[in-house]
Parts: C-alpha cells; sequence; structure tokens
C-alpha cells in the first residue's frame, strides 16, 4: 500500500485511483507480467529527494491533508469521520458573575453547552486499538496468503483471515504493517472486501499494497535513472507478516479534562515568586477528568461534567467539582465527521464517499509543485486541475463569477471545484469571508 507519514482522510490507494495512476508505478514498483510497458507509469517515489523532476507521495499526502483540513475549516465539520483530541475550550461564562457560576449549569438549570471546533459529532471519546494477532503465511488465528485469482500467472490477490473474532462490525479490524502499534499511518488501507461470518474474518488486498516499505527508503543510486523500481515478480518485495487490531471508539474514556487558574488569594502577595522550582503548586493548573454528552450532533454542542467511569457497573458516576467555581477551560476528545449513505445503510466500512473522494483528490492535485505522471491520461488531468482562471495570458482567457474568484480556496480549477462541492452544502457562507488554514 502506498503510504506516508502524514495521515489522511482519503488513502493514498484511493488517490491513485481517481487520478487514473498505475498501481505498481504509484507504488514505486514495476512487473514483468502486469502493466507493462507504456501501461505502467513512472515509478513514483516516497521522498523528493529520490527523484527530483517528479512529486513525492509524502508531498501528495501533504497537500490531502491540507485539503482536508481546509474543507472542514470551510464547512464546520470534516469530510469523513475522525478522532478530535484536546480540543481545548473556554468553559462557557455568564455575563452576570453572581448568577450560575458554581455548578456548570445554565439559566435553564442544565448543563453549559460547549461549542466544539467541529461539527457532526458521532459519538465522545478517544481512538482505541486492541491487538488481535499477527498474519504470516501459517499463522494462527490470522493467516496470509498470496493467490493468483484471475490466472494471468500473477499473484495479485493477497487474503487475511483471522479466526476468534468476538466484535461483529467488519470495519472495526484493521490491517497494519507489523511493529508500528496500530498507528494510523500504518494502516493497509482500503481493504477490496472485508466480512465477519460466525466468528471468521476475511479480507483481500492487492499484492502491491503490501509492498515492503523498507524497499521505498532506497537511495538513488545513478543520475540518469535515480532511484531502482521495486520487482513486485520477486516474493522478497513484500512483507512476511502484518498486525491485526480491532480499532473503534472508546466511550469509557476521558472526553472532558476540565481545567483552574490558582486561587490568587492562596498566593502570597497575590504573586507566585518561586516558580522554576519543584513542588510548585502555586502555579500549577488544577485539573479534573470527566465525560461529555452531545447536545447537538450537527452544529458540534457538547455539555461536559466531571465523572469517572465506573467498570462493574458500565456507566460514568458523578463527581464534584474539585475547584468550587466553574472550570476556566475544557479539553474535549471526540468522533466526528461526515459519513457517506453507503455506510449509513451498512455497505461499506470507509466513511468517505467517492464524491468527497473525488473532490478532496482534485483539490489536493491543484496544488501540487511538481509533475506528477508523464503519462498523458494523467498528466492531462493535472494540467487541467492545476489551470489557474484568474489568469489572463495570450493563450487563453477565462470568464468567472467574482464569487467564484474569491473563495477562500484558491483560483485553479480543481480548488473552485472544492469551493463549489462546498459552497452547495453551506450556501449560507460568505465567500471570501475569512481565511482558510
Amino acid at each position: 500500500m502506498a503510504r506516508a507519514s502524514t495521515s489522511t482522510l482519503l488513502s493514498l490507494d484511493k488517490y491513485q485511483q481517481i487520478l487514473g495512476y498505475a498501481p505498481p508505478g504509484f507504488a514505486s514498483a514495476y512487473s514483468d507480467v502486469i502493466f507493462p510497458g507504456e501501461l505502467n507509469c513512472r515509478a513514483l517515489w516516497q521522498y523528493e529527494w529520490q527523484d527530483h523532476d517528479a512529486v513525492s507521495r509524502e508531498e501528495i499526502a501533504r497537500e490531502i491533508a491540507q485539503a482536508e483540513q481546509d474543507i472542514a475549516n470551510y464547512l464546520g465539520w470534516w469530510p469523513a469521520p475522525r478522532w478530535i483530541a484536546q480540543d481545548v475550550k473556554m468553559y462557557p461564562r455568564f455575563h452576570r458573575r453572581e448568577y450560575y457560576e458554581v455548578g456548570g449549569v445554565n439559566v435553564r438549570g442544565q448543563l453549559k453547552g460547549i461549542k466544539a471546533s467541529y461539527g457532526k459529532i458521532i459519538e465522545p471519546g478517544q481512538r482505541a486499538v486492541t491487538y488481535i494477532s499477527t498474519a504470516t503465511a501459517q499463522g494462527d488465528p490470522c493467516s496470509k496468503t498470496f493467490s493468483d485469482e484471475d490466472g494471468d500467472g500473477f499473484d495479485e490477490t493477497v487474503t487475511i483471515t483471522c479466526t476468534g473474532i468476538t466484535t461483529t462490525d467488519e470495519c472495526e479490524i484493521k490491517v497494519y504493517f507489523a511493529d508500528h502499534n496500530g498507528e494510523p499511518e500504518w494502516e493497509i488501507r482500503p481493504p477490496r472486501t472485508s466480512g465477519i461470518v460466525a466468528g471468521t474474518w476475511t479480507a483481500t488486498f492487492w499484492a502491491w499494497q503490501l509492498i515492503d516499505p523498507d524497499l521505498w527508503e532506497a537511495f538513488p543510486l545513478h543520475a540518469e535513472g535515480g532511484t531502482p523500481p521495486i520487482n513486485l515478480d520477486l516474493a522478497a518485495s513484500y512483507v512476511t507478516e502484518v498486525d491485526i487490531y480491532r480499532e473503534y471508539n472508546d466511550p469509557t474514556a476521558t472526553s472532558a479534562v476540565f481545567y483552574w487558574e490558582p486561587e490568587p488569594n492562596a498566593i502570597s502577595g497575590g504573586i507566585c515568586g518561586f516558580c522554576g522550582g519543584t513542588g510548585c503548586v502555586h502555579c500549577t493548573l488544577t485539573t479534573q477528568d470527566g465525560c461529555a454528552t452531545i447536545r447537538n450532533a450537527e452544529l458540534g454542542v457538547l455539555t461536559t461534567a466531571p465523572g469517572t467511569y465506573d467498570d462493574d457497573d458500565a456507566a460514568w458516576e458523578s463527581d464534584s467539582w474539585t475547584v468550587c467555581r466553574n472550570p476556566d477551560e475544557v479539553k474535549l476528545y471526540y468522533y466526528c465527521g461526515n459519513l457517506s449513505e453507503l455506510n449509513l445503510a451498512g455497505r461499506r466500512c470507509l466513511g468517505l464517499s467517492d464524491q468527497w473522494a473525488r473532490v478532496i483528490a482534485h483539490l489536493a492535485t491543484a496544488r501540487l509543485r511538481r509533475p506528477l505522471c508523464d503519462c498523458s491520461g494523467v498528466s492531462s488531468l493535472v494540467d487541467w486541475l492545476q489551470t489557474d482562471v484568474a489568469l489572463a495570458t495570450r493563450e487563453a482567457t477565462y470568464t468567472v463569477l467574482w464569487d467564484d474568484l474569491s473563495n477562500p480556496f484558491g483560483t485553479r480549477r480543481g480548488e473552485l471545484e472544492a469551493f463549489r462541492h462546498c459552497r452547495n452544502l453551506e450556501p449560507d457562507k460568505i465567500s471570501g469571508a475569512g481565511a482558510v488554514g
């Protein structure tokens, strides 16, 4: 699987499919059996220094992440689910201090609402992973096998099978490159198929998704050819094992942390003059853990309260405030984002819809600063997306609406496409109002 150190909602493999880049070339590889000759694009590499004449996968991932962030900043919600950690907010304060300053309640006597940075909240909590097993050729309970399903002489299909699975949600079972503790950047995605039957989980992947990542660290060997591509016809080009984890949202984890500034009247003279030494309690924030509850999922409004999770009762139990006044700040932890219609219908694990995937891919491609591919089909699409319609040259001029030109994404065709899609979803937003970043 093409991977990068930057975590993104849109996988690099899905990006490659949208752009029409041949899979082996995008994964720095070639084969004498599949995608021969002109059917394969130039080998794309991991870093810029491996081929200074072309864009790298790391650069593509950075642009994808920036495109996703820009879209989320404009809409106020992410185009696909993701975990938000340590979203720091000022605790709400009533304009009359003598009213409702204790107890964390509003004028209606209910818990105060806190507007999170992003809407479409799915559930408060934190990302959690549980190790299941390591899949190898002869592994137990998880195994990994290569096979030639289409009979062309190339083992293009990798099948991973795990027995004894306790969860019934196949979307929670994820595959990662081994020895990386289930970190999101090392997930092998997307699977071609995935399903659980009678406690046995089975998934299939393309062979080039399991290329050994160590081979992507190769140094250029000569000026003309740069870094040599990886031979997919060799068994040594693939990893021998992968890790299987269950990834899920943990609502039992702390979803709110409260903070209080030190009380001035507890400090001699109102100023702490000996900070920097150990045990300076006067200059330390008081903290307390708690939980969050959704008040308005679409707008991203949460309520928070101090509490402790009781494993025996499987529920959060309320606590008293550590300090007898409302907190000054609160950190929020939650799972949020837009879910595709197929995901909501239970027909697909990926929360990112095909439409959002295309919008993000086109927006990121429009911003690439190096050539992507010398294949005519891919390069023509890249050129079209990168055309800046705000420029007037001898060759071409464009008539564009002012609202389009003043959009916060930019004036290249890929940027305009993303803006128009977002504007249709949020028609009340004003073009050019506020920066995206």
